[in-house]
């Protein structure tokens, strides 16, 4: 550039723009912007990972002491199912008249003892009664089917056979079980 383009380039600036460079320079402080959103977000996405981590570890806890306690609670394997969850059975085979098992067989495999009375499915509600009811007994439970299956007609349990029934007013079926009666209702 010449000294003649320089002197055009000056005569080409206005003045507002001298006047502000003739005055005195202000110092910046230097601000550090925290950008919130983001610092948000990263805690966020921590929270997340950390608590799938603590709920996947407590799943994974769970099912491993579940499994240890099914593998503890099964019979040996030489050792047949039903001698081990109700002894009486072997003793029914053995001459008895009428197969009959007992309530606490059925309550130590965990599963819900119901008969079928009359169409209705009545469940166990685990409450003993003190005395059965003044009549006769109005039948005698003649079928049984697999502790795991629901009874599809009427005289049949999932706990055995040969037990004395009442069926109620209120639409309760009292059965005797081994000397004890039991209350059932209909779900």
């Amino acid at each position: 550039m010449t000294e003649r383009e320089l002197f055009e380039a000056i005569g080409h600036v206005d003045d507002d723009l001298i006047l502000a460079a003739d005055a005195p320079v202000k110092k910046r402080r230097r601000v550090v912007h925290l950008h919130w959103q983001q610092v948000v977000s990263v805690a966020a996405c921590a929270c997340i990972v950390l608590g799938g981590a603590a709920v996947w570890r407590s799943g994974a806890l769970r099912k491993s002491s579940i499994a240890g306690e099914a593998a503890m609670a099964a019979p040996a394997p030489d050792m047949p199912m039903l001698d081990a969850a109700a002894p009486q059975a072997a003793d029914a085979d053995e001459g008895a008249a009428v197969e009959k098992d007992s309530a606490a067989s059925g309550i130590a495999l965990g599963l819900a003892q119901c008969v079928q009375i009359d169409g209705v499915l009545y469940f166990d509600t685990g409450s003993a009664v003190d005395c059965p009811p003044d009549r006769g007994a109005d039948g005698v439970i003649k079928t049984s089917v697999d502790r795991d299956a629901f009874p599809e007609t009427d005289g049949c349990s999932n706990f055995g056979t040969g037990y004395s029934y009442w069926v109620t007013e209120d639409g309760v079926v009292i059965v005797e079980i081994d000397g004890a009666y039991w209350e059932f209702m209909a779900n």
